[in-house]
């Protein structure tokens, strides 16, 4: 009886957090999911037209390239935001004059509001007369870092990285500071080099970390729309086209039904993603 009454108090307290699911994600993701499958235009209810708005997206050139973007940007910018934050955390560990300082100057980038990080980088990046190019001019012709296909996607991966790494060297730092220092110490004495300490001692109490931040990074990276909208809004032609921009195009054109196939598109590729460096993170 007592149980039956615990389980009731349990089911009770849960209700409130289950109704803000609910309503918070539950209701906008069914309903993205069902006007994916209708012709709905922005003030018009439209109709159900089965798997039409997604037998369209094979044939788009856009959607091919965006497939092709969601790869190649994610995949490159993680990795890099791997090395750089790893690299960063390493040396914020390690006592310095103003290390608190360092450490706050560090989180800038992530800090700052996106439309201000990226309005800036773009002017950086801009040809001829943007600030990189005038530091170049001395050594070479302008660089068209926004309007060369090869260029733009270089120039929105590295405009990710700078303003994604601080979260990863954040992260990794609070995980490094969770690790006995009496395990560097046996390993000193034991005469392991500094590398041999950090590929056997540092990569292995961080990876839990690495794999959780790697997560939500992708997720960030992937729904990611200032970072390519700011800079190149999906140019030159679609070397740079996202699934938010695409979804963000349809919406101006008032394509209600064809921006949620977009947007629905790549839940799958995410939940797969995020169910692989799950079952890695168990692993760990």
């Amino acid at each position: 009886m007592a149980a039956s009454k615990e389980a009731r108090l349990g089911l009770l307290l849960v209700l409130p957090a289950v109704a803000v699911i609910v309503i918070l994600i539950g209701y906008p993701t069914i309903s993205s999911i069902w006007y994916s499958f209708t012709d709905r235009m922005v003030g018009s209810p439209g109709r159900f037209i089965g798997l039409d708005n997604y037998t369209r997206l094979a044939t788009d050139s856009g959607f091919l390239s965006a497939a092709a973007n969601l790869v190649l940007i994610v995949g490159i910018s993680l990795l890099l935001k791997l090395i750089l934050g790893t690299i960063v955390a390493v040396i914020l560990n390690r006592p310095m004059p103003g290390r608190n300082l360092w450490r706050l100057l560090v989180m800038l980038p992530w800090a700052m509001p996106g439309f201000v990080a990226f309005m800036g980088l773009r002017l950086m990046f801009e040809s001829p007369y943007g600030a990189i190019n005038v530091a170049l001019e001395t050594f070479t012709s302008p660089v068209p870092f926004l309007s060369d296909p090869t260029w733009a996607r270089i120039s929105v991966v590295l405009a990710t990285v700078w303003r994604g790494f601080p979260f990863w060297a954040i992260s990794i730092l609070a995980a490094l500071q969770t690790i006995p220092k009496e395990l560097y110490e046996a390993a000193r004495m034991d005469g392991a080099s500094a590398w041999q300490q950090f590929v056997n001692i540092t990569v292995p109490q961080i990876r839990s970390t690495v794999a959780v931040v790697a997560v939500i990074s992708a997720i960030w990276t992937a729904n990611g729309f200032e970072n390519i909208w700011l800079m190149t809004q999906g140019g030159p032609s679609t070397t740079t086209m996202t699934f938010p921009v695409l979804s963000f195009l349809s919406l101006q054109s008032r394509q209600l039904g064809q921006a949620a196939a977009y947007a629905v598109v790549i839940l799958p590729v995410m939940a797969l993603f995020i169910m692989l460096l799950s079952r890695r993170k168990k692993e760990i």
